[in-house]
């Protein structure tokens, strides 16, 4: 079936990691690109991370479809000030260019329209790639644990059978959780730890992340934490223990990296115990049942997080093509946008 665009580009413009990823008008995979960018540092540099990440894309009868969570960072004095920044960004960037925005109702509007109503707009990269799950499983819960939060989306009938809408009601119904592999501080999990026999209260300074107790434990790689450490140093073994030991006023004199595993790994139990209570809330609403499709940087907690709530677990590799899995969301706006266009009526 023809379809009314050659490529169409799905966004994720996130407040720390920005990506796209490009399907061509018949579905197919094309490409895609991400680039670390901290837009709180410096907003005004959004519309020339835009144009390095689409600059292999043919821009000729191309639309794009546009996502953001980066109207919450803190640069912003509000969110419909944050997603019209975005949106700014995209109109200057992409003069003469569809531009489509997927709102919390689900529905696509052109980039013109989302400027009139911009808090329908934001935090809406989750919509897109649960609605792709929601096509392959049927009835379920998504549980997609990535760099910096959780969602967990139940599906029923195909559809998103979703409570909450935007980011504070998605809090209030436990299908957000602000807990991510690598960005999440360890100071919101724990008020003491355990090192060498005992417990000690934890420093209430922003000194380690998350992804400092994985990559001391071996679970993730170096370039799998996507973002500057706090203090600005090494992303190996070594800087990891550095800062988990700032955790409890310690060094790397003191606390040796060996000596912090029981500290590592205590943090990650309250990380899934986290996602666990999320879960158990999910589920109790009515209707909602397992199985559980979980992907995202942290799959492997959301997994965890899963069978520890009696829920068996869908092969996800077999639902999202290997070469998506980092720009899932992306890829989704993408392909939603294209099934979108491919149903208006034609002119």
């Amino acid at each position: 079936m023809l379809k009314p665009y050659d490529v169409i580009v799905g966004w994720d413009i996130g407040g720390v990691q920005s990506k796209c990823a490009c399907i061509s008008g018949d579905l197919a995979f094309l490409s895609s690109k991400d680039m670390t960018f901290e837009i709180w540092k410096d907003p005004d540099k959004l519309s020339t991370v835009l144009e390095y990440l689409a600059s292999d894309i043919p821009l000729s009868n191309t639309a794009m479809a546009i996502t953001m969570t980066a109207e919450l960072s803190d640069c912003f004095t509000t969110k419909a000030e944050g997603v019209r920044f975005v949106l700014d960004a995209f109109i200057d960037t992409f003069p003469g260019i569809q531009l489509m925005c997927l709102g919390t109702n689900e529905r696509w509007v052109p980039v013109e329209k989302a400027m009139g109503d911009p808090i329908n707009f934001a935090a809406t990269n989750w919509i897109a790639a649960g609605r792709e799950m929601a096509r392959s499983i049927g009835d379920g819960i998504w549980i997609d644990v990535g760099s910096t939060t959780t969602d967990i989306i139940p599906i029923k009938e195909n559809a998103l059978y979703v409570r909450g809408r935007n980011d504070t009601n998605r809090l209030r119904f436990g299908e957000l959780v602000y807990t991510g592999l690598i960005r999440s501080n360890p100071n919101a999990l724990a008020s003491r730890l355990p090192f060498r026999g005992d417990w000690y209260r934890t420093s209430n300074e922003y000194f380690a992340l998350m992804g400092d107790c994985y990559l001391l434990l071996g679970e993730i790689d170096p370039e799998d934490y996507s973002c500057s450490p706090p203090d600005s140093g090494s992303v190996n073994t070594e800087g990891a223990a550095r800062r988990l030991a700032r955790l409890i006023c310690a060094d790397a004199s003191l606390a040796k990296p060996e000596d912090l595993l029981p500290l590592a790994g205590y943090l990650k139990e309250r990380q899934i115990g986290q996602i666990v209570d999320a879960l158990y809330q999910v589920c109790s609403e009515p209707h909602v049942k397992g199985p559980a499709a979980v992907t995202g940087a942290g799959q492997s907690l959301g997994i965890q997080a899963a069978l520890r709530t009696n829920l068996s677990i869908l092969n996800a590799e077999a639902i999202i093509p290997d070469v998506v899995k980092k720009h899932f969301p992306a890829y989704a706006a993408a392909k939603d946008l294209a099934i979108y266009l491919s149903c208006l009526p034609k002119s």
